[in-house]
């Protein structure tokens, strides 16, 4: 697969769009298809964080101490709506796998390793695409205002020193210095200054989408119902026109990706957290930096907008309407630590993150079909990976080695 040639990428979110930009920089011919616009769908909504700092996966030994206390509270950080809970089951069998102590060793490994290739990727990609303008260096502050939930996350700083990431632990007094609007509750944190951000992740997928066209690739709507092997290469079939061919197609349209791997006979177990957040342009206090609030299972986002207040767990797939119940128990909580915030009026989203019981995506060939290559399940890592992810699949496009293993990504790793 050395040569350059035609590439159709389904899915234009950030990781369709960031693998797009990577094999138009090698000189392949690049569509990408997607039913919606250029980064409406999850891309559109989250975070905004390059968060590469991260090494731990969501599944871990530790999880089930907080687990059972977040399923009771039907608004908590991690819910399951009750009509979801059979369809959930076989995925949260997995989850109890890949935490248990060895599972977890291998997964921190694999998120490490790809992380770690995350920001230089990025810094690439940002140069070429002329989107640095965009980016935020101003660090994330881990915040707790419960001592007993500083003392748990000392283990998990620790891991990422362990892993060269820079983390200063902080009291509440010196949170405060860094950041007046925070309240007299927060009682201490940590400081992880090599954390990156972008002004607008929305933003961002345009000038993206931009810059694969103006590198001469294509960006159409259409919507991919099934995909086969064909003598003339890999055969999409469409809700509307006429079946396309390809020599080569990268399969990057996040929690949609199962039904079309399905079709060919690989079925991943990959799901959706289904996550809330709410954009407020005039919130009443500012930020510099990005906050974390893992004690409440959120986070405090300054976008050139506004403030993003989001995060939290919901399981309950596709179809279900949102229930923004749980976009005013964020905002509730966050005035818990931030009792000057005002959030009465804002843009509330929902969105789908695709996620697989070890946190870890699947960046791999497929097993079925020659040329196509999978590119899905990021879950929350998906705007942090989406640079690194591009040049691992342009990387084994040209048949070359990519530059780390990818055994751990394997679709059929399950």
């Amino acid at each position: 697969m050395g040569d350059r040639s035609e590439v159709t990428i389904i899915g234009a979110g950030i990781i369709g769009l960031a693998t797009a930009a990577a094999l138009l920089e090698r000189g392949h011919a690049v569509t990408v298809i997607d039913r919606d616009e250029p980064g409406s769908g999850t891309s559109r909504g989250n975070a905004a964080g390059i968060a590469w700092t991260d090494v731990a996966p969501l599944a871990s030994p530790g999880i089930w101490r907080k687990a059972p206390g977040w399923l009771l509270d039907p608004l908590g950080p991690l819910a399951i709506r009750p009509s979801y809970a059979l369809s959930i089951l076989p995925w949260m069998l997995r989850f109890v796998q890949a935490s248990r102590p060895a599972a977890w060793r291998r997964s921190i490994g694999a998120i490490a390793a790809l992380n770690a290739a995350a920001l230089p990727a990025w810094e690439r990609l940002w140069r070429d695409s002329g989107t640095l303008h965009r980016v935020k260096r101003e660090g994330c502050l881990d915040v707790f205002d419960k001592p007993a939930e500083i003392a748990r996350a000392r283990a998990g700083w620790q891991l990422q020193r362990d892993h060269g990431i820079e983390v200063r632990e902080l009291s509440g007094a010196e949170l405060r210095d860094m950041e007046p609007d925070l309240g007299p509750t927060v009682a201490g944190g940590a400081f992880l200054p090599g954390w990156v951000q972008v002004d607008d992740p929305h933003g961002m997928c345009l000038d993206l989408a931009a810059h694969v066209r103006g590198r001469g690739g294509t960006i159409e709507r259409g919507e991919v119902l099934a995909l086969a092997r064909g003598s003339e290469g890999i055969m999409l079939r469409m809700r509307e026109g006429p079946v396309r061919r390809a020599p080569h197609v990268v399969l990057a349209c996040g929690a949609w990706s199962r039904r079309l791997a399905a079709g060919i006979g690989e079925d991943v177990p990959l799901d959706t957290e289904r996550g809330y957040n709410i954009t407020v342009p005039e919130p009443g206090v500012s930020f510099r930096r990005f906050i974390m609030l893992a004690g409440y299972g959120f986070v405090l986002s300054p976008l050139a907008k506004g403030l993003r207040i989001g995060g939290a767990v919901e399981f309950g797939g596709l179809a279900a309407a949102p229930d923004w119940r749980r976009v005013d128990a964020l905002v509730a909580r966050a005035g818990k630590v931030v009792p000057k915030l005002d959030a009465a009026t804002g843009e509330r989203w929902m969105g789908f993150r695709p996620s697989l019981p070890d946190s870890l995506p699947v960046i791999s060939p497929s097993r079925r079909i020659p040329g196509l290559i999978h590119a899905f399940g990021h879950a929350h890592h998906g705007l942090t990976q989406a640079a690194v992810t591009g040049d691992l699949v342009a990387a084994l496009i040209a048949g070359e080695r990519p530059a780390i293993d990818l055994a751990p990504y394997a679709v059929d790793r399950f």
